[in-house]
């Protein structure tokens, strides 16, 4: 409810000092508290995903809109704070814990100062002997020490290695830093996302402003941009021209290839045949002469023996006076 109050109140202050040139500098001022507010709200939802730590309701009363690393010093002084606060027991241990091992969080637990995993990190992801000694002491007293019920459930998680991690807590350790990693690359896009927005949001305005003080230029603009999108159009169409003639000529040549390859295997069956049609002949002509001669050799054999029998039979005649 606080939030909407906030943003409906923000539309009104920024609509009533859009109507006044004078006010742009408060307006900047509620602007960039805006966006500060919707990156805590982004953070907050990031990192979120364990749970609240000591300090959850004293942030979000006192110190909304501040980055992570300043909430401590917000916290300490009264007087930054938006709404009077009075800080819990627990959350006086947690600002200390976070003031004294700032080096720390930002070197081995990748800036996550007031979330849920701040302890965990310190305490169970991190080598102990990698602290500092001014982190080191105020862990000591700072971090409540856990029940015994929890330290219990914890020696069931198995084996611990040289840095008294289990494997519970490497996995636990390895899907933070996923998160962590995943959250960096969103807000990383958004960033660029809003870069490339406000680009063309300036381009728009200075062409808008262009067009307004300088309209002859402004048309002569427009006018040379549209010829040189007909050129472009010109050129691609050359260029699908050229590609399609290619592409004819490609299947041209292919096609008669193709076609004297069949020419070539067709002459190639024709000789094998006229060939094989020759040879037959000269058989059949073989044959036949030897058909011949072999009738001509009977009626030969035939006609001598019939002629040889009349002569013999024949009567001599008489001697002529």
């Amino acid at each position: 409810s606080s939030r909407s109050h906030f943003d409906s109140s923000s539309a009104a202050l920024i609509i009533s000092q859009a109507d006044h040139p004078g006010c742009f500098a408060n307006f900047g001022a509620m602007l960039v508290a805006a966006s500060m507010r919707l990156a805590a709200l982004v953070l907050l939802a990031a990192s979120g995903g364990r749970g609240e730590h000591a300090c959850e309701a004293e942030v979000s009363s006192a110190c909304p809109d501040r980055p992570a690393a300043d909430i401590a010093a917000c916290l300490k002084n009264p007087s930054e704070h938006e709404t009077e606060t009075t800080l819990s027991s627990e959350c006086t241990d947690f600002v200390a814990l976070n003031s004294a091992c700032s080096e720390d969080i930002e070197k081995h637990c990748d800036g996550s100062f007031f979330t849920g995993d701040t302890v965990l990190c310190l305490k169970t992801w991190t080598d102990p002997e990698s602290l500092s000694t001014k982190c080191s002491n105020v862990m000591k007293w700072a971090i409540p020490a856990p029940p015994e019920e929890e330290t219990s459930e914890e020696g069931q998680d198995g084996p611990t290695d040289e840095l008294g991690m289990s494997d519970k807590d490497r996995q636990e350790k390895k899907e933070w830093q996923e998160k962590r990693k995943a959250a960096r690359g969103d807000a990383i896009e958004r960033m660029k996302m809003k870069e490339r927005d406000a680009k063309k949001e300036a381009e728009r305005v200075a062409l808008e402003n262009f067009k307004r003080e300088k309209p002859e230029e402004y048309a002569a603009m427009i006018q040379q941009q549209e010829e040189e999108r007909k050129q472009q159009q010109e050129q691609k169409r050359r260029e699908r021209l050229a590609a399609a003639a290619l592409e004819r000529k490609r299947r041209m040549a292919a096609e008669q290839e193709e076609a004297d390859q069949s020419e070539e295997s067709s002459g190639k069956r024709k000789k094998k045949k006229s060939k094989g049609g020759s040879r037959q002949w000269l058989s059949s002509l073989l044959t036949i002469a030897g058909a011949i001669a072999v009738f001509c050799g009977l009626f030969y054999v035939v006609s001598y023996l019939m002629g040889g029998g009349k002569s013999s039979g024949r009567p001599r005649g008489k001697k002529r006076r």
